[in-house]
């Protein structure tokens, strides 16, 4: 996963427990969950399921990532909208079980969840941007 060139090492704090629930003797005794905070924003990935303390950290990792990212294109998608839009108008459909972003106001194009959280805005700003000059050719 990509990570955003300007969150360093020491903004985030790791964190290894002990994970909860079932699972007996082995689970009680060591320390394999894991919490990773981005300190600057608050967000929290973590993971108990493995029993490997690695993979646990790589999935709180990953899990950290597409919470931050998603929250950053969020907030981007509402920043700049194309057109005035009232308080129940979606602006864009973020649908990871089918891979895709639709963006409502150029509703017959989709383009790759995954390449739109790694920063992959161009393809969708262009639309927009062509669509725009469209409907000033129009005036």
């Amino acid at each position: 996963m990509a990570w955003p060139d300007d969150v360093r090492k020491d903004q985030l704090r790791i964190e290894y427990y002990r994970g909860s629930g079932a699972g007996g003797q082995k689970r009680n005794k060591t320390s394999s969950a894991c919490r990773i905070t981005h300190l600057p924003t608050g967000h929290v990935g973590s993971c108990e399921n493995h029993r490997s303390q690695s993979k646990n950290r790589t999935e709180a990792f990953r899990r950290l990532v597409d919470k931050h990212l998603k929250t950053l294109m969020l907030a981007a998608a509402r920043v700049a909208p194309l057109r005035e839009a009232t308080s129940n108008e979606r602006v864009r459909t973020y649908h990871g079980p089918r891979n895709t972003v639709i963006d409502h106001r150029v509703p017959d194009q989709a383009w790759q969840y995954d390449r739109v959280l790694d920063g992959g805005l161009d393809g969708i700003h262009s639309a927009l941007i062509d669509k725009g000059r469209r409907m000033g050719d129009a005036d």
